[in-house]
């Protein structure tokens, strides 16, 4: 992952980007689809954070879309590899180029701080160490922090019909594959609560009777349609350290009795 955004590998070809049904977009040019794909999230923050002075942190931000469409008044931050797409981006945030699957230094979490909010969209399946990630978010966030996580479900309804031509399988960046479960079960391994998770799909502008249509026309040469299922956005809140130690002695004490010689 490392080497693919630093190097500008990823964004290279970002104004003929191919979709894997063939469909050719420029990156660059897609704040407004991305606002409207991301109104879900959006909304949730302003909701939750009105007339309130907010610190947010967007990492993996890309072109920054997310952050550029969040209230003018709430300090954005964003941390970006890729020199090419965050070009420009300063104008409404601050970016600094870390590695986010290496485990921060002190120095590093000295200059970021703590953040309310922290973002992630389509980031961490294209990392080969994701739990380097999250120990990153749990040591940035604020107390009961809230971190947004997007990303595909591998096994959503089109993966496990389409098989080998589910659409997520045709990027070759991607490496770490989640379901909705494994991911939930991850997420609260590593101190995250999740209270919510939205598979977007009706309010976007996938929800067509043409891509409805392709569900039903199954060859070898196609790859499976956008549908409902295929994204998931889990909503959590960063567990207390209180019951965070709670559940750890409490496990603790599960595995003392079932690893016994009596048990």
């Amino acid at each position: 992952m490392h080497q693919n955004f630093a190097n500008n590998l990823y964004w290279s070809n970002f104004t003929k980007f191919k979709d894997p049904d063939g469909t050719i977009r420029d990156l660059s040019k897609e704040f407004s689809k991305k606002k409207k794909d991301l109104r879900n999230e959006i909304s949730f923050l302003k909701k939750k954070f009105h007339n309130k002075k907010i610190k947010v942190l967007d990492m993996g931000c890309g072109f920054n879309f997310f952050l550029k469409a969040l209230p003018k008044q709430w300090n954005k931050y964003g941390i970006e590899l890729s020199s090419l797409a965050s070009k420009d981006t300063e104008l409404w945030s601050k970016i600094y180029n870390y590695n986010i699957e290496k485990i921060f230094s002190k120095s590093q979490k000295k200059e970021l701080g703590k953040f309310d909010v922290i973002f992630n969209y389509h980031v961490i399946e294209h990392l080969r160490k994701p739990e380097n990630f999250l120990i990153n978010v749990q040591s940035l966030l604020k107390e009961k922090g809230y971190f947004l996580l997007g990303t595909p479900n591998f096994d959503s309804g089109c993966a496990r019909r389409y098989k080998s031509k589910y659409r997520f399988l045709k990027d070759p960046t991607h490496i770490s594959y989640f379901s909705e479960n494994s991911l939930y079960r991850m997420l609260d391994t590593y101190g995250f609560k999740t209270f919510r998770v939205d598979f977007p799909y009706f309010e976007t502008q996938f929800f067509s009777i043409t891509n409805l249509k392709k569900l039903f026309k199954i060859s070898e040469k196609k790859v499976s349609p956008p549908f409902y299922g295929n994204i998931m956005t889990f909503y959590c809140q960063k567990k207390s350290r209180i019951s965070f130690l709670k559940e750890f002695r409490f496990k603790k004490k599960i595995f003392k009795k079932i690893s016994s010689k009596n048990y």
